[in-house]
């Protein structure tokens, strides 16, 4: 099953609602919020968590783009990991139409 949606900035979504059961998921959260973690390491772990989200490193680079067009051209933590909180909060609340793709994309309308 895959989940449309579309951020309140404007950016057009398409997860596979598997992804919010995906164990690497949890585990890259888990890292990410332990207070030893340093920020080197969660920008890198920030990153492996958009590559499991988005299928990979060139769906976190079309996320990526996507918020900094939102974002008058630039990508800022802040931003990002808003829209990001957005889109899995839109994963467990809705499901959309039903499909067995696997890639994810996102995009801004």
């Amino acid at each position: 099953m895959v989940i449309n949606g579309t951020t309140k900035s404007g950016i057009s979504f398409q997860i596979d609602n598997r992804v919010k059961d995906d164990v690497r998921l949890l585990y890259v959260l888990t890292k990410v919020q332990n207070p030893k973690t340093t920020p080197e390491e969660a920008a890198s772990l920030l990153m492996s968590m958009l590559g499991i989200i988005f299928g990979g490193d060139e769906g976190a680079l079309v996320f990526m783009n996507a918020v900094a067009e939102a974002n008058n051209g630039v990508c800022d933590t802040t931003t990002m990991v808003r829209e990001l909180t957005e889109i899995m909060d839109a994963c467990k609340l809705k499901n959309s139409s039903p499909s067995h793709k696997s890639s994810t994309s996102a995009r801004k309308k």
